[in-house]
């Protein structure tokens, strides 16, 4: 089974198909879209992770992949991957249990720890801002 609930390469979802699939948590994903966009200006692209993952909206820069947001049904998973001093950083935050379960649950490999979080409440989102500030810092804002 995979990760988001688009798993066929050839039927890209569209975005009225993502929005029906989220259902209330639409709010939750717009929710962190936002916080991504105002805060490191980088666009999201649709892209598919392979049969195991499926469709995804990618958040990189540079090569670099900020994080992945899986679309499921009623819910999202947010896909981050910390080194071993930014999950240690991590742990240390007051994170909900879900969070915090997911990054000590998680295997440390040798790029790091690849933490899946099933984003289904508020504090889960304002969990998942805070790992993308540990991995990433917001750049300046351009307008003082």
């Amino acid at each position: 089974m995979a990760i988001g609930a688009f798993s066929e390469k050839d039927r890209q979802p569209t975005q009225r198909q993502v929005s029906n699939a989220l259902g209330t948590k639409r709010t939750l994903w717009e929710s962190l879209s936002r916080f991504i966009s105002s805060t490191y200006q980088i666009p999201g692209d649709l892209s598919f992770g392979g049969k195991n993952y499926g469709w995804n909206v990618w958040y990189r820069k540079s090569g670099k992949t900020l994080v992945s947001l899986y679309p499921q049904n009623s819910y999202f998973v947010a896909q981050v991957v910390l080194g071993s001093a930014q999950a240690e950083q991590a742990l240390a935050l007051k994170l909900g249990k879900n969070v915090h379960t997911v990054i000590e649950d998680a295997p440390q490999l040798h790029d790091g720890r690849r933490i899946f979080i099933k984003v289904r409440t508020p504090k889960d989102v304002k969990d998942v801002e805070q790992l993308l500030r540990i991995k990433k810092r917001p750049r300046p804002s351009s307008m003082q």
